[in-house]
């Protein structure tokens, strides 16, 4: 018999807490989810003082840890399903003074965790059947768990691994011989945080079925494959389990429907370009962080590629921050097509719902894309993806149906693709179609829900 579904959640940041990133959306939309199908699921992350000064949560209670020579007093918040963890050194906000320093901080908080599922049965009589941890910076809980509890670690994006020193081994007062890989160098050893997690966790998944293959296959030569092939050899569980993400259809409320749809794009749109000072043409927009891994060279080239023979083709607004290289090179496009490209260098939610009301299009140029949200918060707005053909985008988008795909990293390709969204624009049917198509598509957590509370029953039977 399956034992009670009784889930913690831990990540570093929950949506409408703190958010830095798309684990903020995940950690704020998929424990309301579970609890509606019966799976008891609570979440921790960190009290920064970010919170703090916002919210003002009761404080339930506090305990201590030992961490290196010293013992330090862990604050307990709590708001509803959600626990905050408090302390002034190590959790008052996101440390930003050297990747090592950053270790040490999750590697506190972790401790903390581990620590709090004895507090948490004491003062409310709840204790967790499962441990859900979510990328690096939750990678020690499976090594300081020891299998008393057991472990998912999810893996939402491979670029961040938490490579530091051994030393923080020190302080979490850990054996070498209790670590599964230590990377030997001079002039002290490192260890890959998320590489531990992955060798300790009862199991391992990611948020999409192609990310979880490419992860596996040695994609884009990442060494993390080799910690996911040591698990398979040691027939620790059947492979890695991709479960796409879903969006929050309170937060991502469009109001548009397959009936009225063409009615609010109009009026979205109309206002979205009297806004920029652009002209009523076929609207494309590029939404995210400035960063290699969202490809805006690659989108760059290809506007220049398409405007420079026709300026009267299309519009493009970008919307991000991020790189000031990549920054420079988006301000250039702009100042060389005034008439057509904006450049918005922040990221503003209010801005962004206008962008995914108002494009006929939205531009996902990504080098590679565990999941990815926005191509399906774009959809839920009547707004068509053009997108790389990786990861999550593969799995959400059908080329012709409800979005077009082309190769990653591939500028003719991508201009390809914008050239066909906007021969299909003006074929109206055709248009409508695939519009109605991306309208119908379901990304609720519904279906994501149901398929992790399988995986906690499967691993709690294993």
């Amino acid at each position: 018999m399956t034992p009670a579904l009784r889930v913690l959640i831990i990540g570093y940041e929950a949506v409408p807490f703190f958010k830095c990133g798309g684990l903020g959306d995940v950690l704020g939309s998929l424990p309301k989810a579970l609890r509606e199908i019966n799976v008891d699921a609570r979440v921790i992350i960190p009290y920064y003082l970010d919170i703090e000064k916002k919210y003002k949560f009761p404080k339930i209670g506090e305990y201590s840890i030992v961490f290196g020579g010293d013992i330090e007093r862990v604050g307990v918040y709590e708001s509803g399903h959600v626990y905050f963890l408090s302390n002034r050194k190590y959790l008052a906000s996101i440390n930003t003074r050297g990747r090592n320093k950053k270790i040490d901080q999750f590697a506190f908080f972790d401790l903390a965790v581990v620590e709090f599922s004895s507090f948490i049965l004491e003062k409310k009589k709840w204790y967790p059947t499962l441990i859900h941890c979510n990328d690096w910076h939750t990678g020690f809980i499976p090594l300081l768990i020891e299998q008393r509890i057991p472990t998912l670690l999810t893996i939402h994006n491979l670029n961040y691994q938490g490579w530091g020193s051994r030393e923080v081994l020190d302080l979490l007062h850990v054996k070498d011989e209790k670590v599964k890989e230590l990377r030997r160098g001079v002039p002290v050893s490192e260890i890959n945080v998320l590489g531990e997690g992955i060798l300790h966790a009862t199991a391992v998944s990611t948020v999409s079925p192609s990310y979880a293959h490419e992860i596996t296959s040695n994609y884009d030569g990442d060494p993390i494959h080799l910690y996911l092939k040591r698990r398979e050899k040691a027939g620790k569980d059947h492979g890695v389990k991709g479960i796409i993400n879903g969006i929050d259809y309170a937060t991502w409320n469009s109001k548009y429907d397959v009936a009225s749809w063409e009615k609010g794009k109009k009026k979205n749109k109309e206002m979205l370009l009297k806004s920029m000072g652009l002209s009523d043409r076929p609207t494309f927009c590029f939404i995210g962080r400035m960063a290699r891994q969202k490809g805006l060279d690659i989108l760059v080239r290809a506007i220049d590629k398409i405007l420079s023979k026709d300026k009267n083709a299309a519009n493009f607004i970008l919307l991000g921050s991020g790189m000031p290289a990549i920054e420079k090179m988006v301000k250039k496009t702009a100042n060389t097509y005034k008439d057509n490209v904006r450049v918005e260098l922040s990221y503003n939610e209010e801005f962004a719902h206008k962008l995914y009301a108002g494009a006929d299009f939205i531009v996902i140029p990504s080098r590679y894309e565990p999941c990815g949200l926005i191509q399906m918060i774009a959809m839920r707005y009547a707004t068509l993806p053009i997108a790389s053909k990786t990861g999550g985008l593969k799995d959400t988008i059908s080329h012709g149906g409800n979005g077009f795909l082309f190769e990653k990293e591939s500028v003719s390709g991508l201009v390809n693709g914008i050239k066909k969204a906007l021969a299909i624009y003006q074929s109206h049917s055709h248009y409508k179609r695939m519009v109605k198509s991306a309208l119908q598509t379901d990304f609720s957590w519904n279906k994501s829900a149901l398929l992790y509370k399988k995986l906690y029953i499967d691993i709690l039977n294993s």
